[in-house]
Parts: structure tokens; sequence; C-alpha cells
């Protein structure tokens, strides 16, 4: 499974590109193709606070970035990340994203669609292991 990741280059430059996580069946084992049933298992990951967030379309957060590593997980509406090179990600309902662009310029978020957005900040101090 791909997951987006959002880093910071040496220059403090936000970028993007994309996580792949071990898809692993129940017991740990490989899952074959086509498998019915799926589950991501990982190490176990330190995790400091976590919080919900709720902003209205069209709320602008300017380029700044992320207080420390930190998976979101958005519940419903939409976000619009842009990072500093001009790329962009849109995440709507069930999408989720790892942000580690902690030093540097960081990240521009646009709320956008026709409903709220509510989402999960889950900090990790540690990164995603």
């Amino acid at each position: 499974m791909l997951l987006p990741h959002l880093y910071s280059d040496a220059m403090g430059h936000s970028l993007l590109d994309e996580a792949d996580l071990r898809m692993t069946a129940p017991g740990g084992v490989d899952v074959e193709e086509g498998a019915y049933y799926r589950r991501i298992n990982s190490a176990r990951q330190d995790v400091t606070d976590w919080r919900i967030g709720h902003a209205l379309p069209g709320h602008f957060i300017d380029f700044s970035p992320a207080s420390a590593p930190t998976m979101i997980a958005v519940f419903s509406g939409q976000m619009h990340i842009t990072v500093s090179n001009g790329e962009e990600r849109q995440l709507a309902r069930g999408d989720m994203m790892l942000a580690e662009d902690i030093v540097g310029q960081g990240h521009m978020t646009r709320f956008i669609g026709q409903e709220a957005c509510n989402y999960l900040l889950v900090t990790m101090p540690g990164g995603f292991k």
C-alpha cells in the first residue's frame, strides 16, 4: 500500500513522495494477490498525542512545517496540500498522509469542497517505523 509522504530535503524545501507500507495478513504472513482480507501491520509507533481538527471550506494555512512527524487521516471533507516546489496533493475522506517536513518552509494547507473537513493528527516523535 502506498501512503503519501511529505518531507523536507537538505535545503529545507518540502517535497512529496510515497511510502510503501508492507501489507500483511493476520498472523504476519505475506498477503497473496487477490486476498479477500488485508491489514497493515507495522512496528509499534511511539505517539505523544493525537488531535482532531475541524476546518470549514475556504480555511487556509500558509506555509509552515509540521511540528513533529505526524500521521494525518481525513474523516470527512477535503484538504489540499501544496509543497514548496508547487506540487500538490488532495486528501479526502479515507485518505492518510505522513507529514515529516519538520524543518524549512513546510507546506500550505487549503480546505476545499462543500463540507467541513474533519481529520485526525497523530504525533509520532520518532517518525513512522
